[in-house]
């Protein structure tokens, strides 16, 4: 089994700025960095919903990034 060590988190919040012209929505993303990745998905999710509701455009979802890194793991 792999050993994973977590290096970094980032929340992206994706709201629709507008729509396409076949009627699928335009989506803009914001990316912030730096978050720990000891936060719990609750609290990335509560934190990307209230940051999404400063946004004049529609909150459409809360990504969590998590960048790992994988090792083998030694007997």
């Amino acid at each position: 089994m792999a050993n994973v060590n977590p290096l970094s988190t980032r929340l992206q919040i994706q709201v629709q700025t507008g729509t396409m012209a076949d009627g699928s929505p335009k989506i803009g993303t914001y990316s912030f960095a730096n978050v720990s990745p000891q936060a719990s998905d609750d609290d990335v999710l509560a934190v990307g919903q209230a940051l999404g509701a400063l946004f004049a455009e529609p909150l459409l979802q809360v990504v969590r990034v998590n960048q790992d890194a994988l090792s083998s793991a030694t007997a």
